[in-house]
C-alpha cells in the first residue's frame, strides 16, 4: 500500500527504507514496488526549510565599472574570491567561490559577477567606416554626424571644406599632393549650361590628418587621441573620400589598464589575465 513520509513524498512499495545522506533535509528512499521492482527516490526538501539557497546559482551581469564596484562593495570577495580579466572581450569576472589555496580542495567556481564593457557608439562608428570610400555627399554626412569627436583641424574649417566638396558634387576632379604640408589639393571644373560652354574652376585643400578624441567604452573615465588619414581618390574625374584610422590597439591596452587598475585598487586583489571569461 502507499507509504507517506514526513516530507510529503509518496512511494508505492511493499518494503521501504529511508536512508539519511548526512545532508540536512536530504534523504534517499529505497523501496521494492510490487509493480516496478526496486525504486530509489531522493527526498530533497532544502528549499522548503531554508529561507535562502545555500549558495548562489547563476552568475550576475553588469555593464558599467561603477555598478561592478558597487556590487563588490555590497557583497565583497573573501580570501577564496578572485578577479579575471579578458582584454580582447572587455570583460571582468569576480569568482566568489574559487579554488582555495589548499590544493586538496576545489571550489565550484559558479558564483560569479561579470562586467561586460559596452563599446562607445562613436568609437564603433569610426572603426566601422575606417578606410571605406564614400562620395562627397555621404562623406559630408558622416563628418557632420561625428563632428563633435574631431579636435583637429578646426571644426569650422573642416565643415567649410566638406560643404565646398558637397557643393562640387557634379564637378570633374583632379588631385595632387601639396608638398609643404602633405595635404591633398583638389582641382575641380564645373560645366555651366551656357551657349558658350564656359565652366568654373576651383581649388580645395583637404587635410592629410584629422585628429579625434574618443573613448573605447561607454562610461570610460578618459578619452584618447586617435589620428586618422583623410584619403582622396580620383578616378576618371570622379572623387571618393575616406577616413582611415591609425592603429588603436595600443589605446585599447592603455584604457584596459585604467579599468583593471581601478578595480584592483578598490577591491585590493589583482586582476588575472585570461583568454576566456574566467579560467
Amino acid at each position: 500500500m502507499p507509504i507517506n513520509n514526513d516530507d510529503d513524498h509518496v512511494v508505492n512499495a511493499t518494503q521501504l527504507q529511508v536512508v539519511d545522506t548526512g545532508l540536512p533535509h536530504v534523504k534517499v528512499a529505497v523501496g521494492v514496488s510490487t509493480s516496478e521492482g526496486l525504486q530509489v527516490q531522493v527526498l530533497d526538501n532544502r528549499e522548503v526549510h531554508y529561507a535562502a539557497p545555500g549558495r548562489a546559482g547563476t552568475g550576475r551581469k553588469v555593464v558599467e565599472v561603477d555598478s561592478f564596484l558597487a556590487e563588490l562593495h555590497r557583497r565583497g570577495l573573501t580570501d577564496r574570491g578572485t578577479l579575471w580579466g579578458n582584454e580582447s572581450k572587455g570583460t571582468l569576472t569576480a569568482v566568489y567561490n574559487d579554488h582555495p589555496t589548499d590544493e586538496t580542495l576545489y571550489g565550484h567556481r559558479d558564483d560569479r559577477l561579470t562586467l561586460t564593457l559596452q563599446p562607445d557608439p562613436d568609437w564603433s562608428r569610426w572603426h566601422a567606416n575606417s578606410g571605406k570610400y564614400y562620395n562627397q555627399h555621404d562623406m559630408g554626412e558622416l563628418i557632420e554626424e561625428l563632428l563633435h569627436t574631431i579636435t583637429s583641424p578646426d571644426q569650422a574649417e573642416l565643415l567649410e571644406v566638406i560643404d565646398s566638396i558637397r557643393g562640387s558634387s557634379k564637378a570633374e576632379f583632379n588631385s595632387q599632393i601639396e608638398r609643404s604640408n602633405g595635404a591633398s589639393q583638389l582641382t575641380y571644373n564645373t560645366e555651366v549650361a551656357t551657349t558658350a560652354g564656359r565652366g568654373r574652376t576651383g581649388r580645395l585643400e583637404v587635410p592629410q590628418i584629422i585628429t579625434l578624441q574618443l573613448r573605447p567604452w561607454v562610461g570610460h573615465p578618459e578619452t584618447y587621441e586617435v589620428q586618422a588619414w583623410f584619403r582622396v581618390r580620383v578616378n576618371e574625374g570622379n572623387l571618393a573620400l575616406a577616413v582611415k584610422l591609425k592603429p588603436t590597439a595600443q589605446i585599447i591596452r592603455q584604457a584596459w589598464g585604467v579599468v583593471t587598475q581601478t578595480v584592483a585598487n578598490v577591491v585590493e586583489k589583482p586582476v588575472l589575465a585570461t583568454a576566456t571569461a574566467a579560467e
